[in-house]
């Protein structure tokens, strides 16, 4: 009898820390992992230059999961299948956000579809139209090595400099994306990642920026690139 009372008491104790987590939690994480039967799932989050785990599941059958996790700013965070060789899947989230992840086990990190709040929109919006810039590189690429080989020099020439007039249009696109979403999370991080090694790029994106993003994790981020200069 007392262990059963007992085993109430644990049961009740483990379902009352679930339900407080849940309340204390602003961010969920959810989705399937099709073909998954056993593993860990991690949300990982950069703290201090390194990555942390801050939340886990353990999967046994089920390929759906659910965190109910707790961040402070809008941020790129991580969900990580350590089970699969770089089994990693990037997001971008802010408190109140409900992100959905589906991707396959066997093709973890490779292409995954992701709805979330809308700096996730946004970025899902701006990768898109990367997609397209790389495929079109990739086109060129195999273009000017098929003319080199075959000697046509001049032609070859000229795939390289649409080769490179690709790029700069693709900067200018990456630079008026930023602008045009100068008051969301996404912009001064695109920033960071995209213009990291050009100091005047970064100036003139910091001014542009709202006082609340140049206040953001990624606003930081620029503010000390340009006190470094």
């Amino acid at each position: 009898m007392k262990r059963i009372i007992l085993l109430s008491l644990v049961t009740i104790l483990m379902f009352s820390c679930a339900q407080n987590n849940r309340k204390q939690g602003n961010l969920i994480v959810k989705g399937q992992v099709k073909g998954l039967r056993l593993g860990t799932l991690l949300i990982k989050q950069m703290i201090k230059d390194s990555l942390v785990s801050i939340d886990s599941i353990k999967v046994d059958g089920n390929e759906h999961f659910e965190f109910h996790t707790r961040i402070d700013q809008p941020q790129m965070m991580l969900l990580e299948l350590p089970e699969v060789k770089d089994g990693k899947i990037l997001f971008f989230a802010a408190p109140h956000d409900t992100i959905q992840i589906f991707t396959y086990v066997e093709s973890f990190g490779i292409d995954p579809k992701v709805k979330g709040g809308i700096n996730q929109a946004k970025r899902n919006e701006y990768n898109a139209m990367i997609k397209k810039f790389n495929n079109k590189e990739l086109d060129l690429f195999k273009a000017r090595f098929e003319a080199q080989k075959s000697q046509l020099l001049q032609e070859a020439d000229s795939i390289g400099k649409k080769l490179e007039n690709l790029k700069k249009k693709r900067k200018l696109y990456t630079l008026n994306f930023i602008f045009q979403n100068k008051d969301k999370a996404i912009a001064p991080y695109l920033a960071m990642m995209e213009f990291y090694d050009n100091v005047k790029a970064i100036d003139t994106i910091y001014k542009s920026l709202t006082p609340e993003q140049q206040k953001s994790i990624y606003g930081k981020e620029l503010k000390k690139i340009l006190q470094n200069e």
